[in-house]
């Protein structure tokens, strides 16, 4: 990034980022071929050096840095990295760019529990020469998942679902699920496979966004007929709604002293 710009842009870069849930963001400035900054103190000049090579930093570069959990911290930097793109003019709007994304892990450690649970959910095939780390390394073993991204946007994801009722149950195993919650939220699956199950897999496209970025808009508010707000209702079709006491009869529902919804 270039000295002069970004003097002006790092505050406002900075606190969108920590609307992100980001503690905060850092740089490390090149000019006449040293790093320095504020927080260059807290680095040892190896460190520095390393970071210098790494980044193959030139005079008049800009090095922002941030840190956090690893899952929030993607997150909050694809969007300042998308916002310094726009800001400065890099994207051209007549391009598209597409990448599939594969070799997606198949669990993830719960940092809570210390438990491994599934990365997307528990019927994602495993890569058929992975499927000996299940026992032993678990969480070296890659799904068979995928999604399609076109310029910074996933627009299709999907995965090969597993086959075989043997392996499936290992997987079962793995995340600790016991006979009784295996049949009473998958039952009718496993019983399924059970009659043997040919390959099979899926793509779903979120067309939406494909057509936002189609008509050049980076809000998809703008393509959906009646979008909702933040707090997921839909002005339009006036919903949520108050209901019909004859329709919580139904439903066995008993509400109390709850509020009409009034539209304007």
């Amino acid at each position: 990034m270039d000295l002069l710009k970004s003097a002006i842009e790092f505050p406002i870069l900075n606190a969108m980022l920590q609307k992100s849930g980001v503690k905060g963001l850092f740089y490390l400035k090149k000019k006449d071929n040293q790093l320095s900054s504020g927080c260059a103190k807290f680095f040892t000049p190896e460190e520095l050096l390393k970071i210098d090579t790494l980044f193959k930093a030139e005079n008049g570069d800009l090095i922002l840095i941030s840190a956090g959990t690893e899952h929030l911290l993607n997150q909050a930097l694809d969007q300042l990295r998308r916002q310094i793109a726009k800001q400065r003019k890099l994207i051209d709007p007549d391009q598209f760019n597409f990448l599939w994304i594969t070799d997606f892990p198949m669990f993830v450690l719960d940092k809570e529990t210390k438990e491994i649970t599934s990365e997307h959910h528990p019927f994602t095939s495993p890569m058929l020469e992975d499927v000996p780390l299940l026992e032993k390394e678990p969480l070296k073993v890659r799904s068979l998942a995928y999604d399609l991204v076109l310029n910074g946007y996933e627009i299709a994801s999907g995965s090969q679902r597993i086959h075989n009722s043997e392996l499936q149950a290992k997987i079962f195993k793995l995340l600790k699920l016991s006979p009784e919650d295996i049949k009473n939220k998958f039952g009718y699956f496993v019983e399924a496979l059970a009659y043997g199950t040919p390959p099979h897999l899926g793509c779903a496209i979120g067309l939406d966004r494909l057509i936002m970025i189609m008509t050049k808009t980076d809000n998809i508010r703008d393509v959906i007929a009646f979008p909702k707000t933040q707090k997921a209702s839909d002005l339009m079709a006036r919903s949520p709604s108050t209901p019909e006491k004859n329709q919580l009869k139904e439903l066995k529902i008993k509400a109390e002293d709850y509020e009409e919804i009034v539209w304007n």
